[in-house]
């Protein structure tokens, strides 16, 4: 596991025993060698200290060559001390006088004989482990000269009982300091645990929440400070609330005003449509039936053809008023529907701009509310205009989708398309008709996508939730 993983808690744990573990290890080889060193000099030095020894007070013996109080002094000395593994005594003709061997001189110990003048301290290796072999010289080595073998297995018996003396003693310490480590640990984190429970309180939003942490270091400062940020965190965010209630409020009047404006604006249409269906249309009727009893009675040619041109320029006149008053609120919208509206509409846009229009319905039909139907239909009406304004295309698909829950209209064509950049740049040049259709879609509580087209050019892609308005209200 990383460390990085692990809370504050077991990082501080984990280093305190770290440092334990390397404290306890260097001590011990510092130890293991400190006595390995000292027990080797003490083991010379007492073999030296025997050795002489049984040089001074055997002297005389190798003279008058006694070897029964020779063999007791050396079965006396080397009984004196565990550490004592072999005592031999030669005189100076290589001969051996005694010796503490019971069962037999070992092969190989006696082959080594030299002349010895000065004492000598030799280690070597035997089944039974290292020897240290210590010859001193019997009056300079005239007489003869001790070999005193010392061996290393109970000294270092004694080293390992206290080696695990010591091991015991750090294991104890040990123990005693991840206790205190643990102790110190659990102080140390304890504030900063709790700062990272007020933390987490405050992200789930429970801002009320403080950090009571009584401590006059750091960590008492931080939670101060911690405390103080909590306090300002619930003063913007009440800030915030009443700005987004005014927010709200504004955002919420606007619509109400473009919803007002724009139902004002399909009132004046219909309106103004009514009108020049109705009036300026019956007047230009009545101006061509004058101008056709007048035509039968001019008392000449050149007159009669004179006010039969201006009947037919009265019926241009009136044909396009009539255009016009179904542009501005089509009959069929109010008839027939939104399908049939979209139709006709459809039919005269593609004849007098030479466009191949394709509409497709699909879903069952069901009764659209005025608002929804006069939104989809001003916006299928922008969208041709772009077409063919912006956009250089031949041919536009129109497909409409009755759902239970909403209506799909999707408007694609097969033109250059419609990049950011151009959005931007209409946007700068106050081009409102795709921000228009924007709005209508939102104001409904709807949904406007624009994309690429399978073809290359636009798509829109408009979902509006279907509602009826409840009864005796308003359409």
């Amino acid at each position: 596991m990383k460390m990085s993983r692990l809370s504050i808690y077991y990082r501080i744990l984990a280093m305190a025993l770290l440092i334990i573990a390397l404290l306890s290890l260097a001590t011990g080889l510092i130890v293991w060698n400190s006595l390995e060193d000292i027990v080797s000099k003490q083991l010379q030095k007492r073999g030296v200290e025997m050795a002489t020894h049984v040089a001074l007070a055997g002297g005389n013996y190798v003279l008058m060559d006694d070897p029964y109080n020779l063999n007791e002094l050396a079965e006396q000395t080397a009984a004196s001390s565990e550490d004592v593994r072999y005592i031999l005594i030669i005189d100076n003709n290589k001969r051996l006088l005694a010796h503490t061997f019971h069962g037999g001189i070992p092969k190989g110990l006696l082959e080594d004989m030299p002349e010895v003048t000065q004492q000598r301290i030799s280690v070597f290796n035997s089944n039974e482990g290292p020897i240290h072999d210590i010859v001193v010289p019997i009056e300079n080595g005239a007489v003869g000269y001790v070999r005193v073998g010392m061996t290393e297995e109970y000294t270092r018996k004694s080293i390992n009982q206290h080696i695990k003396d010591v091991v015991l003693t750090i294991f104890v310490i040990c123990a005693l300091a991840v206790f205190l480590s643990s102790k110190i640990s659990v102080r140390i984190t304890n504030p900063i645990r709790k700062l990272a429970e007020v933390a987490e309180s405050i992200t789930r939003g429970n801002l009320k929440i403080r950090a009571d942490i009584r401590d006059t270091g750091e960590v008492g400062k931080l939670a101060a400070a911690f405390n103080e940020m909590a306090a300002s965190l619930i003063k913007a965010s009440d800030d915030k609330e009443v700005l987004l209630g005014e927010l709200r409020a504004k955002e919420q009047l606007r619509d109400t005003l473009i919803t007002k404006l724009m139902t004002a604006q399909e009132d004046e249409r219909k309106r103004i449509s009514r009108e020049l269906h109705d009036e300026t249309s019956q007047a230009l009727t009545s101006l061509m039936l004058t101008m056709r009893v007048l035509a039968e009675d001019a008392p000449n040619e050149e007159q009669r053809e004179a006010l039969l041109l201006a009947r037919d320029v009265a019926a241009n006149i009136l044909r396009e008023v009539r255009d016009l008053a179904i542009e501005l609120r089509p009959p069929a919208l109010d008839d027939l529907g939104l399908v049939a509206a979209i139709e006709r509409y459809s039919e005269k846009f593609a004849s007098r701009h030479g466009l191949d229009i394709d509409l497709c319905t699909s879903g069952q039909q069901t009764s659209v509310d005025d608002q929804i139907a006069v939104a989809l239909y001003r916006i299928v009406q922008e969208s041709l205009n772009n077409v063919v304004q912006h956009s250089g295309a031949t041919t536009v698909a129109i497909d409409i989708t009755f759902q239970p829950d909403q209506i799909m209209v999707t408007i694609a064509d097969n033109g250059r398309g419609i990049s950011d950049a151009d959005l931007i740049r209409a946007k700068k040049e106050h081009r409102l008709g795709l921000y228009g259709m924007c709005e209508r879609v939102e104001l409904l509580q709807g949904r406007l996508d624009i994309r690429q087209s399978p073809e290359g050019g636009t798509e829109l892609f408009i979902a509006i939730p279907q509602f009826h308005p409840r009864k005796g209200e308003s359409s």
